[in-house]
This record gives C-alpha cells, structure tokens and sequence, in this order.
C-alpha cells in the first residue's frame, strides 16, 4: 500500500511537467446554448495534424504537435457553417472560444470530411464512436451495445462485460434510474443510431465507486437544441415454452429552457426452470447419492413509470429531478422430489410442492443541480438520491416422505429498504492542460427484515421450533472522498487518483439476540496512462476494488430451501479486495486487444457444508477464497462488402483459487475461454439480416469444471415509412444448448449442477417512432452501489 501512495503521489507531482502547449476555448451557438460534439481540428498543407471534439459542455481542448508553425484552425459542426482561423506559432493563442453561425445555404456549402478515429483511449476510458464504427445503422440499441469490444448478451439477453453481467449502466455520464428488464428494454428500444458514442471504463477511477470488477458502461445519446417533442411505443410478443409480452412508451419534450422525459412499460409472461442437482458422497457407509429434480414456473406481471423535469436556469445553472414507481406482482410454483441412494439401493424419496406469491414495489427518486462557469474550466455537481423497497415472500412448502409422513411449511417473509445518498463532484480545469477533479459522498441504508416460518411436523425439521421466527435489522453509513488529476501531453496522457471510504454498519437480530458490528476505512488509489501515434494506442491502468457483502448474507437466519438444503446467512462476513490491472492495444482504431485480471484476498465463496450426521447440507457464503483471474480478449471487426459487417470476439481467462474453510478445502486452477461471432447483412429496401453465435468452451475452475455450451440466433428487421416503424422478427437460441451446467468436487463431496431455462424463444416486436428521435437524457438516480447488494 506505501508503494502504491507512493506512486500516486509521483504521479500527481509531475503531471505540470509534462504538460505541452495546448489550444482550449468554448463553442457556442449565436443564442448562447452549447454546441456538443463539434469537430475541431487543424489543417496543414491538407493534412489533418490534431484533432478533437467538444464535450457534453461545448469544451474542446487540441494538444499541438511540438513542430508546429502554421495551419488552419477549423470548427466543423451539422448544421452550422464551418469555422476557419488562421493561427500560427508567432502568433498563437491559447484559447479560441467560437461562435458558430447557423448554415442557411447547404447547395454550396465546402464541406471538409474528418474520419473520426472509432475507438480511442484517454484516462481510464476507451471511447468507441459509433457512427465511424459502422455499428449504429439498422441496429437498436442493445444490439449495437452488444458490438462493443468486450460486450456480448448472455441467453436472456441480459449485457455481458468479459463474461458477467455485474456492470453499471449510465446515460451521458448519470448513473441509470432504470434497472433489471426495465433497463434492458429501454436500451433496446433506442435506435443504434441515436447512440452518439460509448464509453467502457473496466478499471473505474477514484471519481467512481470502489465497488466491483466488471466495470462501467457509459452510453452517449446524440443531443438536439431545438424545440421538439418526441417519443415511440413499442409492443413485442415472446414464446419459449411459454407466452410472455411486453408494451412500453416513451415521450420527450426539450426546449432551450425545459426537458422533460417520461416513459413506462407493462410486462405479463410465464417462466419455466428445469433444475438437477446431483450430489455424491463418500462416506464411511459407502456411496451416497443425492439426487434432485425441479421445475419452477414464475408467472409474473409487472409495471413500471418513470418521469423526469429539467430546467435551465440561465447560461451557467440547471436543476432537475427524476421519480420512478415500479410494482412486480409474481407467483411462484415449483414441482419436484428428491431420490436418496446408498451403494445404489434407494434409501428415500421426497416429492417437494411450493407456492410463494412475491409481490414488490419500488420508488426511487432524486433532485440534482449543475453549475458551470462561464469559461467552462469550473464544474460543480451536487445530486441527493432516495429509494424505498419493499418485498415479500407468502406460501407454503410440502414435502412428503416415502414412508407416508409430511411436512407442510407455511411461510412468511417481508424485507424493506429505505437508501439515502447525498453526493457533491467538482472539476477545475487549471493552466498547463491539467484536470483537477475532486468529490465527497455519504450514504445511509436501513434494512428491516421478517421471517416466520409454521410446521406441521417440527421432527422433520433440520432447525429447532426456537429458529422458525427470525428478524433481523441492518444499518449502514458510507463516507468517501476522492482527488483526482489528469494532463495530455502530446502523444501522451496520465491520470492518477486516490479515493478514502470509511464503511461502518451495525446487524442485529433481536429475536436471537445476535448482535454484529464493523467497521471499515479503505485507501483506494488508480493510475492510468496511455500513449498512441498514428495507428497505434496503448494503455495501461490500475485500480484498487472492493466487494461488500449483501445485507441479508450477515443475518445468522434460517431459510428451508428442501428437505436436504438448509440455507444460513455469515454474521462474520467481511469484505473482499481486489487488486485489477489491464492493458490495452488498438491498431487502427479497429482492432482491440486487452490483457486485463486482478489478484483477490478474502473472496466471497458459496459454501456446501454436507452434515454426515443428519444428513443434509448447510449451504452460506464464507470469505473462503484467496487468488486471482487473468484473461485476454480480442475483438477483430471485419467488412468484406458494403453490405455485410462481421466481428469476432474472444475472450480467454486463467483463475488460481485457494480456500482453507472446514469442510470446503480446495486448491487449484482453472481455465476458459468464449468465442462470438456476429454478422449482420444490409438489403435492398430497409432489409436487415443478423446472426449471432458463441462457443463457451469447458472450462476448468479451481474446484470443478463445466461443459461447453454453444448455440446461434437469427432475427430479421424491415423499416417502413421512412423508418418511423420498425418491425422485427427472429428466434434466439436455436439449438437449445444454451443452459448452466457445473461441477464441483469439494473434499469427499461432489455436486453436479444443471439449470435450464427456456432456451429456444421466439419473438415479434413492433416499434413506432414519432417525432425526432433525438433526446437529451435527464440525470439519473446514483443508487447502484447499495441496491446492488439487496
């Protein structure tokens, strides 16, 4: 850690040395708004010789090459006439704020056409543009997302970073308000197009939460300064086993004063999962085996409504606020039994009937407020974030034994959360092309937690009757502040920061008379640099993490999983660290190659914990693992013809994982690798053809293995009416294969484990564009890091 601060500090230190001579300025339209994502650059002899682009603030800064005599300083913006200035080194001017006049005559309008690199490296963020990445066209939003390098959809569809679905999702630069499918069916009912570029940040800075490995991705949406009033609505039909479907809207008004943003969806299907769990064990008596089969069937229903103002308050100033309410209604069937054998001879069977109605709600909300400085070198944020939860659980469980015995087990459970954030982020751009950046942040979570179990035949029961009633209530403070600073300095740019958390929680269970407190303060430095010149990037980062246990995993309850299965919560749980690094290289602003792992102590482990005594498993999680991932990625696009684009993606990992718990001692490595393919095939009257497959090979784990598992999916959009209406067909998971299969061998214990959900599913979806379908998104509620630990 001394090592660590130590460069931090060196780094910080030296970044007004590097420093190079820059041009920085604002442009602006006549009325004073903004002008986002100008091309700014400078010509000499007709050549390009810097390049850059303005920001979400109209800001742009050009670091100029260190030969420099003269050239054509050049504003190049949709809409706009172009910009000249002649500037040379005799003369040169530090800052040049522009004006830009709208473009009344286009027939003879000289037009000088930049290409704009499609994926660049700066700090800790690759930034992938979309429309000089010809991946925006004729896709939605997920699909084009899915293109990313790195990026891929698991078999529901659900967004994969290097093989977990753990990411962050924000919306020009705001953390999303919208989670789970509601999230997932937003995305997708963007246009590619309307995606102006995306931002994966896999090593997270100082300015972003410590939490997590998988990183962040950050959606740009192109934005309009016109008045409009804008939306779609969207309907889809699915079929796997069985029928599901889902409607949803979204409205948009903006103005040079107002936004305003609203959207909903509605959701009624049926789900199925076919589980086996076969577990061996080797005993003093011989062979056991424990051999289990279940189906559960969701039916669900759900809604949601999300509304959000923003107001302008002169040049320098705006506020706004975002509300969304959510309701999930569910009921939960599942039919199943359960086969024991000993040295093959059938000891017992247990057939299992469950019926748990689930319903929830969810409110969340913030309030937030934005000023920026004249000169746009100052930047202040400051945003207050709340949300309400709350959940149950309501049924029965039977079991009936072989021998004519039962057990009925009426249960009750109810969970509420009520999560508050206050957050304030200020940035100062200071001389010599440096950005300062530096915040403060404090959380509070407050959980309640109920459950009651009722039974029939307590004897048959794993827990004693005084266990059957459990309650269990969780409080949480989080302070953190961060420092950050970055330059660029010709080919070269740096970016070094440290964030300070201190974490304190208090978990108590007064029917139990249990009672667990902690307290944690954590350093987390990063660093990144990076380095590119002509057809060549590079970059190298580096970020300290953490893992915070969920809050229900340090309550010492007892939940009744099945008539073999006993699950527990770990009052002793502390958080996990990592240590993460990467490398990355792109050639020719296509090609991506990624060295990337992290070193991890204490790392969260589910635990089968097998009583040969009575039988039965005890199943938390534990602080078991200590070791380390590392992988290399690869993502080659390629495009033989106009009208066919091709990408392949590979992603390879290596994992060494040690674990010391009793009766779940392990050592060993492990390896895997994935390979995507993607081809979309553009045709003649707004046709367009996509194919998508992957080969997830066997991978080895350290205590295990799982089977390869493969599969491909097809899909067909037309466009209509000027591409207002889009209609859309296909069916993913052809083959069937898709599902989750693993194997565990833990001392004398092995466990084989298979999921299967609905692979196969046809779909329909119809979408209506009305208006523009240009939107400026409003800031989002910054509640990921607490609620992704409910």
């Amino acid at each position: 850690m001394k090592k660590l601060l130590l460069v931090t500090f060196i780094l910080f230190a030296s970044l007004p040395a590097l420093a190079q001579a820059t041009i920085k300025g604002v442009v602006k339209e006549q009325n004073g708004t903004v002008v986002s994502f100008a091309s700014v650059y400078v010509i000499h002899a007709d050549t390009i010789i810097t390049y850059s682009e303005t920001d979400d603030s109209g800001r742009y800064e050009l670091s100029i090459p260190e030969k420099f005599t003269n050239g054509i300083f050049t504003v190049n913006s949709l809409g706009f006439t172009t910009y000249t200035k002649q500037i040379s080194i005799t003369d040169f001017l530090q800052e040049i704020n522009v004006t830009l006049t709208p473009r009344q005559e286009q027939l003879d309008e000289v037009v000088i056409n930049v290409r704009k690199k499609a994926i660049t490296m700066k700090g800790d963020k690759t930034l992938l543009n979309v429309e000089a990445a010809g991946i925006g066209n004729g896709n939605n939003g997920l699909e084009t997302i899915s293109l990313v390098p790195g990026m891929r959809l698991d078999k529901d569809e659900n967004l994969m970073y290097r093989g977990s679905t753990d990411l962050q999702i924000m919306i020009n630069g705001k953390k999303s308000l919208l989670i789970g499918d509601a999230l997932r069916e937003y995305i997708r009912s963007l246009k590619g197009s309307d995606i102006e570029s995306i931002e994966i940040i896999a090593q997270p800075s100082a300015r972003y939460e410590a939490a997590g490995t998988a990183g962040i991705i950050n959606i740009i949406l192109k934005k309009t300064r016109n008045t409009r009033l804008s939306g779609s609505v969207t309907t889809a039909a699915y079929y796997g086993e069985y029928f599901k479907s889902q409607q949803g809207g979204r409205l948009f008004y903006n103005d040079s004063l107002w936004t305003v943003t609203a959207n909903g969806s509605y959701y009624n299907g049926e789900s199925v999962n076919h589980r086996h769990v076969k577990q061996t064990i080797a005993s003093e008596d011989g062979e056991r085996i424990i051999d289990q089969y279940n189906t559960w069937l969701p039916v669900t229903k759900s809604g949601g409504f999300n509304a959000a103002v923003e107001h302008r308050l002169g040049q320098n100033q705006v506020i706004s606020t975002q509300w969304q309410y959510y309701k999930d209604s569910s009921t939960e069937t599942t039919k199943g039994y359960t086969n024991e054998y000993l040295n093959g001879t059938p000891q017992n069977r247990v057939n299992l009937s469950q019926r748990f109605k689930r319903p929830e709600n969810r409110v969340t909300g913030n309030l937030f407020y934005n000023f920026t400085s004249d000169s746009l070198t100052t930047k202040l944020d400051l945003q207050a974030n709340f949300a309400q939860y709350s959940t149950e659980r309501n049924g029965f469980q039977r079991n009936d034994y072989a021998d004519g015995e039962y057990m009925n087990l009426d249960g009750e459970n109810k969970t509420a959360y009520t999560i508050t954030n206050i957050q304030v982020d200020f940035n100062q751009k200071l001389p010599h092309n440096i950005n300062l950046e530096t915040g403060a942040k404090y959380a509070y979570v407050k959980m309640d937690y109920y459950n009651r179990y009722e039974a029939t035949n307590t004897a048959l029961l794993f827990i004693p009757d005084s266990l059957l009633v459990n309650d269990f209530k969780y409080d949480e403070k989080l302070a953190s502040v961060y420092a950050q600073a970055s330059a660029e300095f010709g080919s070269w740019n740096l970016q070094a920061g440290l964030r300070a958390e201190y974490y304190r929680f208090t978990a108590a269970s007064p029917l139990n008379v249990q009672l667990n407190k902690g307290e944690y303060t954590n350093l987390f430095p990063s660093f990144s640099f990076g380095y590119r010149n002509e057809n060549h990037q590079y970059q190298f980062s580096y970020s300290r993490r953490i893992g915070r246990p969920d809050y229900l995993s340090l309550n010492p309850y007892y939940q009744y999983m099945d008539a073999y299965t006993l699950q527990t919560g770990n009052p002793v749980l502390s958080p996990q660290y990592y240590d993460s690094f990467q490398l990355n290289y792109i050639y020719k602003s296509m090609l991506n190659l990624s060295l990337y792992g992290y070193l991890f102590k204490d790392g969260f482990t589910q635990v089968i914990d097998y009583q040969r005594d009575k039988n039965y498993n005890i199943a938390y999680i534990a602080n078991a693992a200590n070791g380390s991932r590392f992988g290399f990625s690869a993502s080659v696009p390629y495009q033989p013809f106009k009208w066919w684009s091709i990408q392949l993606s590979l992603d390879a990992y290596q994992s060494s994982e040690k674990s010391e718990i009793k009766n779940f001692t392990y050592n060993g490595n492990g390896f895997g690798y994935d390979i995507n393919l993607y081809q979309g095939v553009e045709l003649k009257g707004d046709w367009k053809l996509t194919v998508n497959g992957f080969y997830n090979g066997r991978s080895t784990t350290p205590n295990g293995f799982s089977k390869a598992i493969y599969d491909i999916s097809l899909s067909g959009k037309k466009s209509l009416f000027y591409k207002k209406l889009v209609l859309s067909a296909g069916c993913s998971n052809i083959l069937k294969k898709s599902l989750y299969n693993q194997t565990t061998q833990v001392n004398n214990v092995s466990t084989d484990w298979t999921n299967r959900w609905e692979t196969r599913r046809f779909f329909v979806q119809a979408t209506y564009y009305f208006g523009s379908d240009k939107k400026k998104e409003i800031k989002n509620t910054s509640l990921d890091e607490e609620t992704n630990r409910m």
